[in-house]
């Protein structure tokens, strides 16, 4: 335990909700419910320690690490090149992404390279808003429409952009577009996505060894007994992780869905030192669903 967290008892993290169903906050709109928010709670319990939540701002988070609010941020961050620089992490999950859109609407989009000259909404500050700008710049490259890119802070504002017709696709972590899908009428995800190092993990300060051990530690206390498989099935992610590791070790996740460009069937990933994995991702996308688009 970090000497600092034990004397003050608390941990605090930060959050940005409403993203369900990893965070969002009941009908009172300050409860917040979710499953990284049973999972902080679950973790801070193993720790002996209160959780304090923070909600702010997606884009917020990693400058707050930085100037040193918070113990850690839970937001489902993708561990990225880019965001190595700035913050350490802990893995809890597996993520990957999907494209929602209108049930019935003719819109047939696999991959980032089907969105040239779609109107497509997203969290603003996520990790796909990247592979937006990327995917865009090859359409125009050859020759079809830019992708129209709505950064939106709110991620219900995201989704109803679509449900009212300002936008043709939202674009978003996969249990987010599920889970999209499963509480708004008339919308369906159309194809699932899994990129070359698709794990979650919570942020933490750069440098706050001490901290990320804890945090591995608990999650791994949590895999072991049962409690994060309990948590995962209650809130039906499927983003089950093997094991809680830091952003300096190997990582290795089953990942039974996926196919990639060569048609293999992506079963495993192993990841070595994150740091090392140069910008830029490989995507392994399920077929386009039948009798959604």
């Amino acid at each position: 335990m970090p000497a600092a967290l034990k004397q003050k008892g608390t941990l605090v993290l930060a959050t940005n909700a409403p993203y369900p169903p990893l965070e969002y906050c009941k009908e009172d709109n300050k409860t917040l419910i979710g499953y990284d928010i049973d999972l902080g709670n679950a973790i801070g319990a193993a720790m002996g320690l209160k959780v304090e939540w923070k909600n702010i701002s997606f884009d917020s988070i990693i400058p707050g690490l930085q100037a040193g609010k918070y113990d850690g941020g839970i937001a489902g961050f993708s561990i990225e090149h880019e965001r190595l620089g700035t913050v350490d992490f802990v893995s809890y999950y597996l993520s990957g992404g999907g494209f929602l859109i209108k049930k019935g609407s003719g819109t047939k989009v696999g991959s980032f390279a089907d969105l040239c000259g779609y109107r497509v909404a997203v969290q603003k500050g996520v990790s796909q808003v990247d592979a937006l700008t990327d995917a865009s710049k090859d359409c125009v490259a050859e020759g079809k429409k830019a992708i129209t890119i709505n950064q939106i802070p709110d991620q219900n504002v995201v989704v109803l952009n679509l449900a009212s017709g300002r936008a043709d696709v939202v674009v978003g972590d996969k249990p987010q577009v599920e889970y999209a899908a499963g509480h708004a009428e008339g919308l369906c995800v159309v194809s699932t996505y899994q990129t070359g190092h698709s794990i979650a993990g919570i942020a933490v300060p750069k440098g706050k060894k001490d901290v990320t051990t804890a945090l591995q530690a608990a999650i791994n206390h949590l895999i072991e007994n049962g409690d994060y498989a309990q948590i995962s099935r209650f809130w039906n992610t499927g983003v089950a992780v093997e094991g809680a590791t830091l952003s300096d070790q190997y990582q290795k996740v089953s990942a039974p869905w996926g196919v990639g460009p060569d048609g293999t069937v992506n079963k495993s990933l192993v990841f070595t030192d994150p740091a090392a994995i140069p910008p830029g991702h490989t995507y392994y996308y399920q077929p386009i669903r039948e009798g959604c688009a």
